[in-house]
């Protein structure tokens, strides 16, 4: 009798349980193994992790690195695999470790899978993405490989990176068709090392870096009116031999990244910085714009509790800095490392310097471009990346420009600039 009521116990109890797990699952451990904890979001984005783009490109920002710091300037988000995994708060910044992303303010944490790449997206009302990482804000949207520690890549599309690379390369300021010779060279370059051409997709998993190793990259606050301008006029536009991308290599600053600049570095203590921002615990300082004559105009100086912006060349006139010429700021231990331009710096590549002398003298880009580029024939040949992205484009070049780029016989052109000349035959002495 004993027997018969233990069974008929037993089977309850089972019924119950079975009760349980379709009502309450989360209440029943069944398994001995714990998932690890997921934030399911409670609201949905009104974007997706990557920007519109017509020829993506993806920048190197950060490589192997224990963790990384993110932020966004309007509400964001975490991606796994296109989908949701956590909402960003604006100007509050994140710590990526490898399996983990940490809210520093709050403490708030939520596992990210190391198999897969994480997308960190955040758009503004005018449609622009722009995320915060190393130190600066970029155009694009963020992806991080956790598998080898955390790299950061930066993923946009390759106009909005030229946005970027033309003002790092060349001063804003600078004539109209040097830059608009230098954003086809730059097009050149970046499209002849995308994807098979890449030096480090095989290895690292992106395209480019954003330094001399490929092209000078400084995000968002490198850019102005002029060279955007100078790319949205030869949109699309690249260098051509025989039908294959020329790389467009250009002179900028050869060898060592600071060789042809006179560059000076400053140690600032880190509770000096605080005191002088207002801003306690700082975790980022970001030139968040660039003047026209390379001056940082405005740094923003990120807390984990908040950002404020500052002046930037009021700040470096505080921090005795010898120009506010601003090139980077680096942590390191208990300080942060300005790198600015030393007095009377202007060195550029020579052949920036040319291409803005010709300028100058009349020449338009594509006449500059010949100076430089030309084939062995003597013919200068500039094509679009693929006809069916850039139709409307081409059309409107072919109606601008209906003499040929090869001018007769040279009649009209004016000389090159003395100081190129000079320059080449210093080189080959």
């Amino acid at each position: 009798m004993s027997g018969q009521h233990t069974h008929r116990f037993e089977r309850i109890f089972a019924v119950v349980l079975a009760c349980l797990a379709v009502f309450w699952p989360d209440s029943v451990a069944l398994s001995a193994t714990k998932k690890p904890e997921v934030e399911r979001p409670t609201s949905w984005p009104s974007f997706g992790p990557y920007p519109p783009m017509v020829h993506p490109v993806r920048i190197g920002i950060g490589t192997r690195a224990s963790a990384a710091r993110i932020a966004v300037w309007a509400p964001g988000w975490v991606f796994v695999d296109n989908r949701p995994l956590m909402q960003l708060k604006p100007q509050v910044i994140y710590q990526v470790s490898p399996g983990r992303i940490t809210e520093l303010a709050t403490g708030r944490s939520v596992a990210l899978p190391l198999d897969k790449r994480t997308q960190i997206a955040a758009r503004d009302a005018m449609g622009t993405y722009a995320v915060w990482a190393n130190n600066r804000w970029w155009r694009g949207s963020l992806e991080l490989i956790l598998t080898r520690g955390v790299t950061t890549i930066n993923l946009l599309d390759l106009e909005d990176y030229l946005q970027g690379v033309v003002p790092s390369e060349m001063p804003a300021s600078w004539q109209l068709e040097a830059l608009k010779a230098q954003a086809v060279a730059a097009r050149s370059y970046a499209v002849a090392h995308l994807g098979k051409g890449s030096k480090w997709l095989g290895s690292e998993g992106f395209d480019l870096v954003p330094d001399v190793r490929d092209q000078a990259y400084k995000g968002l606050a490198a850019e102005a009116q002029s060279t955007r301008i100078a790319v949205y006029q030869t949109q699309g536009i690249i260098l051509r031999d025989a039908g294959k991308i020329k790389p467009g290599f250009y002179r900028a600053t050869v060898g060592d990244y600071y060789e042809n600049l006179n560059i000076r570095t400053k140690a600032v203590p880190k509770a000096t910085l605080e005191k002088l921002t207002g801003v306690p615990g700082i975790v980022g300082v970001t030139v968040k714009r660039w003047d026209s004559n390379l001056n940082a105009h405005t740094m923003q100086v990120m807390g984990k509790k908040g950002a404020k912006e500052v002046y930037g060349i009021a700040l470096a006139k505080m921090l005795g800095l010898s120009t506010p010429g601003i090139l980077d700021v680096k942590e390191d231990g208990s300080n942060w490392v300005f790198t600015c331009r030393g007095p009377g710096n202007g060195a550029r590549g020579l052949s920036q310097h040319g291409a803005n002398s010709l300028a100058k003298n009349g020449w338009r880009y594509e006449q500059i471009l010949q100076h430089y580029y030309q084939d062995n024939d003597g013919q200068l040949r500039l094509s679009f990346i693929d006809q069916s992205s850039y139709a409307a484009a081409a059309a409107a070049a072919a109606a601008r420009y209906r003499v040929p780029f090869m001018r007769h016989k040279q009649a009209a052109q004016p000389e090159p600039a003395q100081e190129e000349e000079e320059s080449d035959k210093d080189k080959d002495e």
